[in-house]
């Protein structure tokens, strides 16, 4: 608990010292000064150079992702979801976390976030603590307090995501260190029922000192200007980089991205196998506009069902009409077909650039704007 009780103190003198007192939620976009207050006080107690945070999206969110953002001054993650599925043996899944941990701690000394999605039991948390993971980043859910108690344990820090001042409540209560406030214009899987900026202000309120990440739709320094001024400390970016050089996904996903506009998106439950109701938003494809146009029929009952769309040329696994599986560099196959998961952002996105180039870029585009 000590090495929280200093990053809450240091935290606090940052904000103290840069008078945040004035800072107004409620005051016009006028406020030209970067970083905020808020934001300058999640870059002191992280060590950040922007307080730009990549998302932990599954497989996508690989070790050369994260030690691209990490080392580019933001804070990069990994992801675990792919690793939680059912389908996974338990020996396998702890292999894979315990060397995608591994990988980053070699590739950046600057801190890192491991994310679980507790819609999954998060069974190789103790693997990544033993491994040294710094950080500890959960969505879908609130931590149990072993979980929490284990992460204090190794000496880990500790960020959740949530969606109502509710959340945001039982996250405090757990002794989060920063929250997430995600909103609906997020891609992949969304746990928000409610815009951004509609929710944004009464989680920071429930905060108080406590960093508060805005996520959902980000992908330009403007986009990270609004969130600032709006109170948030920091933004959690992934669509856009998914869209990178060192993500794991395919290129033709990642092209989709470049071609694609907030219009283009959706929020559905169509790709469901393997996270039942799970809200998530997606470019509009073939398989969502077949599975609309049948009414959105349940599974057992969906146009195209079983069809194995791709195959892995690595693996030899398929992933097939429905599947929550993104498009992976070694698929082969009608890609197209399967889940795009993109955010509203993605009108921004017109190229593919490495990780660290795109964080140096997106923090001077907001420091640039007046």
């Amino acid at each position: 608990m000590s090495d929280r009780r200093e990053f809450l103190r240091q935290a606090a003198a940052v904000v103290a010292g840069l008078d945040v007192t004035t800072f107004s939620l409620a005051a016009p976009l006028r406020v030209a000064a970067m970083p905020t207050p808020r934001a300058a006080a999640l870059m002191a107690a992280f060590g950040l150079k922007s307080p730009i945070f990549n998302a932990g999206m599954g497989s996508i969110a690989n070790p050369e992702l994260a030690i691209a953002v990490s080392n580019a001054g933001g804070l990069g993650a990994i992801g675990t979801g792919a690793m939680l599925s059912v389908s996974t043996a338990p020996a396998a899944a702890a292999d894979i976390v315990r060397q995608r941990v591994a990988r980053t701690k070699a590739g950046t000394t600057r801190p890192f976030a491991v994310n679980y999605l507790l819609a999954f039991d998060p069974v190789t948390l103790p693997i990544a603590l033993d491994a040294g993971a710094p950080i500890i980043q959960f969505a879908w859910g609130i931590p149990s307090a072993e979980s929490v108690a284990a992460i204090r344990r190794a000496g880990a820090r500790m960020g959740i995501q949530i969606a109502s001042a509710a959340g945001a409540r039982r996250a405090l209560d757990l002794g989060a260190d920063y929250l997430i406030c995600q909103g609906t214009e997020a891609g992949g899987h969304v746990q928000s029922t409610t815009a951004l900026y509609d929710t944004l202000p009464a989680i920071i309120e429930q905060a108080k000192e406590i960093p508060v990440l805005a996520g959902g739709g980000i992908a330009s320094g403007a986009h990270i200007r609004r969130a600032l001024l709006a109170g948030a400390s920091g933004v959690l970016i992934g669509t856009r980089f998914v869209a990178t050089k060192e993500a794991s996904a395919h290129d033709e996903y990642k092209r989709a991205l470049t071609r694609a506009n907030a219009t283009d998106t959706v929020l559905t439950t169509c790709f469901q196998d393997g996270w039942i109701n799970a809200p998530h938003r997606v470019l509009r494809n073939r398989t969502f506009t077949m599975w609309e146009a049948a009414g959105c029929p349940p599974a057992g009952k969906r146009p195209g069902e079983g069809d194995v769309l791709a195959t892995n040329s690595v693996t030899g696994g398929t992933k097939r009409r429905y599947s929550t599986g993104a498009p992976g560099p070694d698929d082969r196959g009608t890609l197209d077909d399967l889940a795009l998961y993109a955010g509203q952002g993605v009108d921004a996105i017109r190229e593919i650039p490495s990780a660290g180039e795109l964080v140096a870029r997106l923090w001077k585009e907001c420091l640039d704007l007046t």
